[in-house]
């Protein structure tokens, strides 16, 4: 009989596992821990501000062109950091003698290309390393 009661004590611990979880969702759902999946801006604001139909669609044209714009923003942010990042080495390369520039186009530029950085996406593969002897110069952007 040991075996049985096992079993109900079992059944038991998941039953209350089941009912605290459900307990612990719902006041997180209520106390807004958690949001309701597919509850987005626009659809609270539709049931908190009670929009009209208009303005629930200007409003998401709204939000649609500002996340464009600040897409647009981070790229443009993006693209001169990187441009002043490839200036700045190029004016530590113009303050070296022409060894130290091929240590430095060698050691220092080219793990810059090759990992990405400076690059937040992930880094331009694309970007071939400077030639000996020529300044580091910012690999070419596409906008």
């Amino acid at each position: 009989m040991p075996a049985k009661s096992n079993i109900w004590f079992g059944v038991l611990v998941g039953i209350s596992c089941l009912l605290i979880g459900f307990a612990l969702s719902t006041m997180a759902y209520r106390y807004r821990y958690l949001r309701v999946p597919g509850g987005g801006l626009i659809e609270r604001m539709d049931r908190e501000l009670n929009l009209t139909p208009a303005q629930r669609d200007r409003i998401g044209d709204i939000l649609r062109d500002t996340r464009f714009k600040v897409m647009q923003a981070r790229r443009d942010f993006d693209h001169q950091r990187h441009d002043l990042f490839w200036q700045g080495l190029a004016q530590v390369r113009g303050v070296l003698t022409p060894d130290q520039q091929k240590i430095f186009d060698r050691d220092f530029t080219q793990p810059w290309v090759h990992r990405g950085h400076g690059d937040d996406h992930g880094g331009d593969h694309d970007h071939m390393p400077p030639e000996e002897g020529a300044p580091p110069t910012a690999p070419p952007t596409s906008q």
